[in-house]
């Protein structure tokens, strides 16, 4: 019974393991690059993953310091169906010209009230290395 039980949860997993699909996003901003990280260096596409989908929020403008707001930048506009999106795991900032800085917190503008905080590409790895999903 015992070794039954191993054998069902080997199969669940390996099925599990071997359904996954490559995350369109990360198709669509690194190309065949991407495929390659999910085939050989499953932690670097790990981490493109984590950083779609946690190396930003939405805070109250309110909620900022006099030198954040003036950060803020107020170029870049999100269609509804984007602003629907954020939070999701179809919604890529790269969509929108928005690149991750290696030193600082980027502010995005999203109504009168909302604000999109990106973090500093330190802040993301260092939450990504104390993630499960850091397979190192």
């Amino acid at each position: 019974m015992k070794k039954l039980v191993i054998l069902t949860g080997f199969l669940i997993s390996a099925t599990f393991s071997f359904s996954q699909e490559i995350d369109p996003r990360i198709l669509k901003n690194k190309g065949k690059e991407a495929e390659k990280m999910y085939e050989y260096n499953k932690n670097s596409y790990n981490y493109l993953l984590f950083e779609l989908d946690h190396s930003y929020e939405i805070i109250s403008k309110n909620g900022l310091s006099k030198e954040q707001r003036i950060s803020i930048k107020k170029d870049i506009h999100f269609t509804d169906a984007a602003l629907v999106n954020i939070g999701t795991s179809n919604f890529n900032f790269y969509d929108f010209g928005i690149k991750l800085s290696k030193s600082e917190r980027q502010y995005v503008q999203l109504d009168k009230e909302r604000v999109l905080v990106f973090y500093a590409i330190p802040e993301i790895t260092k939450a990504f290395i104390a993630s499960p999903s850091n397979t190192k």
